[in-house]
């Protein structure tokens, strides 16, 4: 295989074109075709074409006038939130973190460790130094963690800016055809950010699924728990459910972060399916896989769409944690009220208790008090008092205006 011919086969695995190679590198589409053909690229080129197309030296080569090296037609291992795509053991976190030799992406997972534990501001002091990194693997991983970190420290200029600048990256992905691997993960990071804000995109995105096969698995693993979550919220509990079923086979190994986050979304589409112990066990399995490395952040995220299942599974064994969990769902539900509908003035997350929201949340969708008390392990009676308190709270008469305070 010549050089020219290892050019063009990276060109293709990468998803751009020999034209727009030549445009990177602001060279004629021409004059650049010409030294395809005459296998004249000098090695300075050569390099160039490397860094464009995001590839590390290593096979060898010889070059006409005899020089050697090597050039490895595959991406540099930097890929979005490099913890989220790993695969270790539950509680194995910070080793996995160790084993990230690229100094600025173990600095990202160290972040996503932060996030993930329910430590916000931690996060915010790592990321805030990538924001404008020109690296858009970096970039792209920072806007996320600061967007919903922010959320949680009530910081929704902040977080509007991230979500703002994740767009501009995926605009500029695909104006400048970029790698599929580059558009996957700024399509990624779109939807990472819409879906759990609850913000439809835009009509001009591209769909998710379209590039998921070019994430790697640990993320691919994650997107599939963001399709199903978008699935859910169209109301299509079974078809969700089937994409968590489904991602789960494809998995070649342990990936907590992606495997907490999609037993969260089948719990939530159990409980839809009034399939109780089922949504149970999806939760139970997800907190036993999360809670040697301290992950609370998907329950905190998921805790109003869990209605209740968080407090059945945790809320008696584990109070101290719990007040944890509580203390974080206050905190990103304000922050999440402020950038999702700013002009809301039923602040209904600082009138209500997290279980008196999870109890409204199942109210407004009529279940009866005994099903809800069966639901929470709490006697008809408390349920009854629970639901007469939240209608003071929110100063109605009847069980059916809770409707109007809560996104369901």
């Amino acid at each position: 295989m010549t050089t020219s011919d290892l050019v063009k086969e990276m060109c293709q695995k990468q998803g751009i074109s020999i034209a727009a190679l030549a445009k990177k590198l602001g060279q004629t589409r021409q004059n650049f075709y010409k030294k395809l053909q005459r296998d004249t690229l000098t090695l300075t080129e050569l390099k160039q074409i490397a860094e464009v197309l995001d590839a590390n030296f290593e096979q060898l080569f010889r070059m006409p006038d005899g020089t050697k090296f090597s050039l490895k037609s595959e991406n540099k291992k930097r890929t979005v939130l490099p913890l989220v795509g790993s695969a270790f053991e539950p509680g194995g976190a910070k080793e996995a973190i160790e084993r990230i030799q690229d100094k600025e992406l173990s600095e990202i997972a160290q972040a996503e460790l932060y996030f993930f534990s329910a430590q916000a501001e931690n996060c915010v002091k790592i990321v805030e130094n990538y924001l404008s990194s020109e690296d858009i693997m970096l970039r792209l991983s920072a806007d996320m963690l600061y967007t919903f970190a922010n959320l949680t420290l009530g910081n929704a200029k902040e977080a509007q800016s991230s979500r703002e600048d994740v767009y501009k990256c995926l605009k500029w992905a695909f104006q400048e055809d970029e790698t599929n691997e580059k558009k996957a993960s700024c399509v990624f990071a779109f939807y990472v950010i819409s879906i759990f804000i609850h913000i439809p995109p835009e009509e001009n995105i591209p769909p998710l699924e379209k590039y998921i096969p070019y994430l790697p698995i640990g993320q691919r693993l994650f997107a599939s728990s963001l399709l199903a979550h978008e699935t859910y919220l169209r109301m299509e509990y079974a078809k969700a459910q089937g994409i968590v079923q489904s991602a789960m086979l494809m998995s070649d190994g342990t990936y907590p972060i992606s495997m907490i986050y999609l037993n969260c979304v089948a719990a939530m589409c159990q409980i839809n399916l009034r399939e109780q112990e089922e949504a149970k066990k999806s939760v139970s399995f997800a907190w036993e896989m999360a809670r040697k490395d301290g992950f609370l952040e998907p329950f905190i995220e998921y805790h109003g769409l869990l209605q209740g299942v968080l407090e059945a599974c945790i809320r008696k064994s584990e109070p101290e944690v719990y007040k944890k969990l509580v203390d974080g769902v206050i905190a990103f539900s304000r922050g999440w009220m402020k950038i999702h509908n700013p002009k809301m003035q039923k602040a209904v997350t600082d009138l209500l208790t997290p279980l008196e929201y999870s109890i409204a949340m199942l109210a407004c969708r009529d279940w009866t008090n005994q099903e809800i008390g069966e639901h929470l392990g709490l006697s008809v009676n408390t349920v009854k008092h629970y639901v007469s308190r939240i209608l003071e709270k929110l100063h109605i008469d009847k069980r059916d205006k809770i409707k109007e305070f809560v996104n369901q």
